[in-house]
């Protein structure tokens, strides 16, 4: 059974001032600080808490550690207008994420199709973060992203594959934004990490196996280089085309590849790469007519008669829009445990804590 975790409410605002003094305190600049903060404090409010400020420990081992650049400079391989090719020279991957896709859509708007791909990058966090700003300015957008060797292919043992996260956004007008953002494995390997942190007894069949391949419920057990693909071969394929558009495509590391032909030195497998795709529907039927086609299908979909049992039928994104709205004016439900953790990190660097 899953053990129960005291939890305290806690002012987003006051997360993101923590999240950023603690950046800045390792060098990172106060506008890169306030971008990641930013990011991480939104996948809280939207109640991705596997890519929230839980994190905080890992970038700064990472930005400690020089896995993650703070003087990085993003450097252009190639860019024909519609598609362009960058180096991340493994700096924050927020940070680098952000202009990519603000890239994206630019470049979308101007060539009405675009793709923006990118190496040697570091994590991105919650990448619905990224396809929604882009379908808030208009455009539909599709992200991607690969990284370190947790998952076995379908039917094998040998780890060669990320929890390959994909997420689409797509703009409406009247209804919130359209947001999808799943890993292609059964869970997140944060999100398993995360319960391993709080001291939950067990997890959810199917979600992973122990380091010897077996399939197992028991959270101290499972292993998060050992995840399984959600819907066996269904999501194997899918994490396989995330492995081509963020890894082959984009010149990173992939499958048991890890060299790139990038100069970054000391390079580690922390190194992922990620592709944009944006589209812009004014080059079709029009914004606002696809506006209104969008939100007539929200409408059909709301109107759908519910099985039973089930008391109302949503669409991507809808939950996590309302949690956003109540998280903002109640505070944030986080562990105990969690803030323990952030508070001792902050305490160390002599910055404001969350208590």
């Amino acid at each position: 059974m899953e053990q129960t975790e005291r939890t305290e409410l806690v002012d987003a605002s006051r997360m993101h001032e923590v999240i950023a003094q603690v950046l800045m305190a390792l060098g990172v600049g106060d506008v890169d600080a306030d971008v990641v903060a930013e990011v991480l404090v939104e996948a809280d409010l939207t109640g991705v808490d596997s890519h929230g400020i839980h994190l905080l420990f890992m970038y700064v081992n990472r930005l400690e550690s020089g896995q993650i650049r703070v003087d990085s400079e993003i450097q252009v391989l190639d860019d024909s207008g519609s598609t362009v090719w960058l180096d991340a020279g493994l700096g924050i991957g927020q940070v680098v994420g952000i202009k990519a896709v603000d890239l994206a859509v630019e470049r979308a708007r101007e060539f009405g199709v675009s793709a923006v791909s990118v190496r040697e990058a570091t994590h991105l966090g919650a990448l619905g973060i990224y396809t929604r700003r882009a379908a808030q300015a208009g455009m539909i957008c599709l992200c991607v992203q690969n990284g370190p060797t947790v998952v076995p292919p379908f039917g094998g043992t040998t780890s060669m594959f990320s929890t390959n996260p994909i997420s689409y956004a797509i703009p409406t007008r009247t209804h919130p934004t359209i947001v999808y953002d799943i890993a292609t494995t059964a869970v997140a390997g944060n999100r398993l990490l995360l319960a391993k942190r709080r001291g939950d007894e067990s997890i959810p069949e199917g979600w992973a196996s122990d380091d010897h391949g077996r399939p197992t419920t028991d959270t101290e057990a499972a292993s998060v280089w050992n995840l399984q693909w959600f819907g066996g071969h269904k999501g194997y394929g899918l994490g396989f085309l995330v492995e081509v558009l963020a890894g082959v495509l984009a010149g990173s590391s992939y499958g048991r590849t890890e060299h790139t032909s990038s100069e970054t030195q000391g390079r580690e497998r922390v190194a992922k790469g990620f592709t944009f795709i944006a589209i812009d529907p004014d080059r079709f039927i029009g914004s606002e007519e696809f506006a209104r086609r969008t939100d007539e299908l929200i409408d059909d979909v709301h109107r759908s008669e519910t099985a039973e049992g089930v008391d109302r039928i949503a669409v991507p994104g809808e939950f996590e829009a309302e949690r956003r709205a109540q998280r903002l004016r109640d505070g944030v439900p986080m562990s105990t445990t969690v803030i323990d953790e952030i508070d001792e990190i902050a305490r160390g660097f002599g910055t404001q804590t969350l208590r």
